[in-house]
This record gives C-alpha cells, sequence and structure tokens, in this order.
C-alpha cells in the first residue's frame, strides 16, 4: 500500500444512498483524505449525508454503529434504513445498532 493510500478512505452508499452519491457526481467508490481517525457521524456530517438516512457503517465488511471509530486506510460503506429482516440479523446489524434512533425506520 503506498504511503498516500494509507491516508485515505473509500466510500460507497449502498440502496437509495448510492442514488445520492450518484446525485453529487461523486465516483465509486468516493476517495477521501483522512488524515486522523474519525467516526461514522463525523464523516456523514463532513460529507453532507443526513444522518436520518443511515442506520449503519460497514467499516472494512463488517457491520459498525455509527460511533465506532474510522481509520484512514479503511473501506466504508453507509447504509439507509431498509435491509430486508434476515439480513439484518446475519449482517450484525441488530447487534450494533441499538443506539440509533434510525434503526430500521421506513419512510
Amino acid at each position: 500500500m503506498s504511503e498516500q493510500a494509507g491516508k485515505t478512505i473509500e466510500i460507497r452508499g449502498f440502496l437509495h444512498l448510492y442514488k445520492f452519491f450518484k446525485e453529487k457526481s461523486w465516483p465509486t467508490p468516493l476517495v477521501i483524505d483522512l488524515e486522523e481517525p474519525t467516526t461514522g457521524t463525523k464523516l456523514a456530517e463532513r460529507l453532507e449525508i443526513p444522518l436520518d438516512e443511515i442506520e449503519i457503517v460497514f467499516v472494512n465488511g463488517f457491520a459498525q454503529s455509527l460511533d465506532y471509530p474510522i481509520q484512514p486506510g479503511d473501506r466504508i460503506a453507509f447504509v439507509p434504513p431498509g435491509c430486508p429482516g434476515p439480513y439484518r440479523m446475519a449482517l450484525g446489524f441488530y447487534s450494533k445498532n441499538q443506539g440509533n434512533k434510525f434503526n430500521f425506520v421506513r419512510k
């Protein structure tokens, strides 16, 4: 991994957040500089993604809460509310998402 790659993160949006990324004309994946650790909440705010549009964040392929520390070099995916039921348990949404008031809220 190059030194520059270690100071960036890759970000994707799933389901309707993918459309949000396309409307912003962001590439897939969106690669941004990250000099120091952050959280999913702070990253969403930096990208101006409404927090009520995010239920959980994948960090390097694992479901995590929005307050999970994101490190330079990580791969991130924001997931909105609405993922079908059985997948929520299998992917770990339930155990990582108890503090999120947007936990499986459908609009």
